[in-house]
């Protein structure tokens, strides 16, 4: 992989706030080419903290797990407008089980002083997708 695009290679650009284009860039290159994260990509991954949804969908769908958190994340990839891939490939990773789980935990089952500022930052723009 070339280490213009590699997430391992730029994780200061990748867990900076400001850099939404430059990071955008480097995750659509991951799910354009169905490049699978390593250990340390996927602890870069947990880490960012980003609001732009597209952006938030490709994280969920690079982590590929059933955590709560990713669930929401990859249910706001599943309602992306102008990103067939991410959009089917997101809605393709969970299951209505693991999102109503996920909501209820999230919405029902916790306290919005105990999440982290990553969970409130998805939890909002969830959010605005589904309520």
């Amino acid at each position: 992989m070339l280490k213009k695009f590699s997430i391992e290679h730029h994780k200061e650009t990748i867990l900076k706030p400001n850099s939404e284009f430059e990071r955008r860039i480097i995750l659509q290159y991951y799910l354009d080419t169905n490049i699978s994260i390593n250990t340390i990509e996927r602890g870069i991954l947990i880490q960012t903290n980003v609001s732009e949804p597209e952006s938030i969908g490709i994280i969920g769908c690079l982590l590929n797990d059933n955590s709560k958190l990713n669930t929401l994340r990859l249910a706001i990839g599943a309602k992306n407008r102008s990103n067939k891939k991410l959009s089917e490939l997101s809605a393709s990773l969970f299951t209505l089980e693991h999102l109503k789980s996920a909501d209820s935990y999230y919405f029902l089952e916790t306290h919005v002083e105990d999440l982290s500022e990553i969970e409130n930052v998805i939890n909002r723009e969830y959010s605005l997708l589904y309520y």
